[in-house]
């Protein structure tokens, strides 16, 4: 057979998969594609030199991780443990992973082997018995093998503890969300072992975001004591393109206060931007907010990381910078960053749906967020997604394709009215005909029930609860303004919360988006009247930074 051809186009990493069963190498491909939720790119090959000749196609491409997986008995003149250990290959495939008959003999056999750590052994297909997918000895081999082939000096960290505990559910998001490759290993006490630039970190036991964010992370960082020219508060994209601007072309001095992860809700969509411009081929959230995070990065741009803006404070006198007191992750810690303006740019955050022991079960079966990552996860389980925005059916088609047994979709009003693009209401429905999708429109969570974990919802619809494994809350957001409606401070917000704002002039200038407050500005989602979308949203950070470098000016 011809082999796969090799898309340059395709940004995702790839699996090479060898195996010699045609059947069996389009199932196993097939499988791979939906256990990873098409992160990677699985090219097929069945014979040695196929395989060889797709990673030679793969050697003068940059910028992709690429894993071999290899069956031990190929056909074409060497096996496929040789085709793993070929020196020549060593520089193409970052992970090798064998597939044998036999893990156990394979394993023995390798055991006296020199660099026989360097290889995985896994078997040959997955189980076809009812287990988990975490249970299956394939699935575990595989993501370790990936993990594993993250390339040298790339930041990652071994993740141990139960998944289903808050406290390792947030370190993992948090990870995720900051481009740090993660390998969860389970077991009952939550530690991170980490490892940066190539060098193997000490355990971490227990750690807060904190904690986490000063071993892992390679931020600017922070200057106490130091009067900035800008302070930004949020880490989206309007916040980080006004501080890119304001540092680069205009050499203002900037801080960006940011409590989880950069990119904001834009790195937690679950789709493939396909309309931002210079991406005609689309762009993945996660990627973008990398690229971003890297032109932060360029210019020195200070983090203020893991911590939570809690309140914003007039100067004391003429020429004296504003306030701002942000509390960190760890009990008891709290900054204050003084800077001479200020950019309100921290977005929405998701509003909780109001069920009964709904905040009970935050982060242990409640979830305000869905990623593709997150799919695996319910392969072979129930989930509720709640809402009937764009988010919650994308959200549906992540734990569709990756396996769910089923997906209840929970709708206040109906289906057919739900502000859902038609694109993904025909996902939805194609799902839905496929008996994957129990639609429960006019309808709202009651009460959330379980023990330790979430297990049963109880719904407006029906008497009966409905057993579920987890549920994900997607019902829109609100601005994340409570922290500013401190009356001391007087910033003018409209009825649903949002930031006002307003052109100024300055000498002959125009300043858009300035609030009541001097030296106060606002973008992105959080202001009133924005078009909340990723592009609009950095145009606003691009307009927020002249602005305040005009501001700056008249006001030095």
């Amino acid at each position: 057979m011809a082999r796969d051809p090799f898309t340059t186009t395709d940004e995702r990493d790839v699996i090479v998969l060898a195996l010699s069963d045609l059947p069996r190498g389009e199932k196993l491909a097939a499988q791979l594609g939906e256990y990873f939720n098409h992160r990677y790119r699985v090219v097929r090959a069945s014979t040695a030199q196929e395989a060889r000749e797709t990673l030679g196609d793969l050697a003068d491409v940059s910028g992709r991780t690429v894993v071999l997986f290899a069956e031990e008995a190929l056909p074409g003149g060497f096996s496929g443990l040789e085709l793993l250990r070929d020196e020549s290959l060593a520089g193409v495939a970052q992970g090798r992973l064998l597939l044998a008959d036999e893990p156990e003999r394979a394993l023995r056999d390798l055991a006296d082997e020199e660099g026989a750590a360097e290889v995985v052994v896994a078997p040959r297909s997955p189980s076809t018995s009812p287990q988990e997918p975490s249970d299956d000895p394939f699935w575990e081999q595989a993501e370790k093998v990936l993990y594993l082939a993250t390339p040298p000096g790339e930041t990652k960290a071994e993740v141990f503890g139960d998944p289903k505990t808050d406290v390792v559910f947030r370190a993992k998001r948090f990870l995720l969300l900051n481009h740090v490759a993660v390998y969860p290993k389970g077991g009952t006490a939550y530690e991170v072992v980490p490892t940066k630039k190539g060098v193997q970190g000490t355990k971490l036991v227990k750690p807060t975001l904190s904690d986490l964010a000063q071993a892992l992370l390679d931020y600017t960082a922070h200057v106490p004591g130091k009067t900035y020219d800008l302070a930004v508060v949020g880490g989206g994209p309007a916040a980080m393109c006004a501080a890119v601007n304001a540092h680069a072309l205009y050499g203002m001095s900037t801080v960006i206060v940011e409590n989880f992860a950069p990119g904001g809700t834009a790195a937690t969509a679950n789709n493939t931007i396909e309309n931002y411009l210079g991406f005609p081929d689309g762009i993945r959230p996660d990627k973008l907010s990398q690229e971003w995070l890297k032109h932060t990065e360029k210019y020195k741009v200070a983090w203020l990381h893991t911590y939570t803006a809690t309140k914003l404070a007039k100067p004391t006198g003429d020429g004296e910078p504003y306030t701002l007191t942000a509390n960190s992750d760890k009990a008891g810690t709290s900054t204050t960053v003084k800077a001479k303006t200020v950019l309100i740019a921290c977005g929405m955050q998701t509003p909780k749906q109001g069920g009964e022991n709904e905040a009970k079960f935050r982060y242990k079966g409640v979830y305000y967020d869905a990623l593709p990552a997150d799919g695996p996860d319910y392969k072979g389980k129930t989930v509720a997604v709640i809402g009937g925005g764009d988010t919650a059916g994308r959200a549906v088609d992540i734990f569709a394709t990756s396996g769910a047994t089923k997906i209840y979709l929970i709708l206040r009003g109906t289906f057919a009215n739900a502000p859902m693009l038609k694109d993904i209401k025909k996902l939805v429905e194609k799902h839905k005909a496929a008996n994957k999708v129990d639609m429960r429109e006019n309808t709202e969570v009651v009460k959330y029930e379980g023990g330790t974990y979430l297990e049963k919802l109880t719904l407006t619809s029906s008497s009966t609860p409905i057993n579920v494994d987890a549920a994900f809350v997607l019902i829109g957001g609100k601005p994340n303004t409570e922290w500013l409606r401190d009356k001391k401070l007087g910033l003018y917000l409209d009825a649903g919360g949002y930031v006002q704002t307003t052109t100024i002039t300055l000498g002959k200038e125009q300043a858009p988006l300035a609030t009541n407050l001097p030296g106060v500005f606002a973008a992105g989602d959080v202001r009133g009247g924005a078009t909340r979308r990723i592009a609009a949203a950095v145009g606003d950070g691009g307009t927020a930074a002249l602005s305040i470098y005009h501001y700056r000016k008249h006001n030095p």
